[in-house]
């Protein structure tokens, strides 16, 4: 994509400082500056909590019974009186 950009002054100066110091061509640097925004805009934006889960690997790292989420209270009796042997 072609874009076209006015800037006034103060940021045209800023732009060639940006030139000098890094010996990079302008579509560089926008280049750089869009993808530091798109990130700093990201890290701002609050990730949604199965969003979270998924990217840190915890939903599907563990094995348990397909009805654990229905019937843990029975689960979770039967571990207690088998640990402790209250039968």
């Amino acid at each position: 994509m072609r874009v076209n950009a006015r800037l006034d002054s103060d940021r045209a100066t800023k732009l060639n400082y940006i030139r000098q110091r890094t010996n990079q061509g302008t579509s560089e640097i926008m280049k750089a500056a869009i993808d530091f925004y798109y990130e700093k805009l990201r890290q701002e934006t609050p990730a949604k909590p199965l969003q979270l889960l998924r990217e840190s690997g915890l939903i599907g790292c563990a094995e348990g019974d397909a009805d654990l989420s229905v019937n843990y209270k029975q689960y979770l009796t039967d571990s207690l009186n088998e640990k402790y042997g209250h039968r």
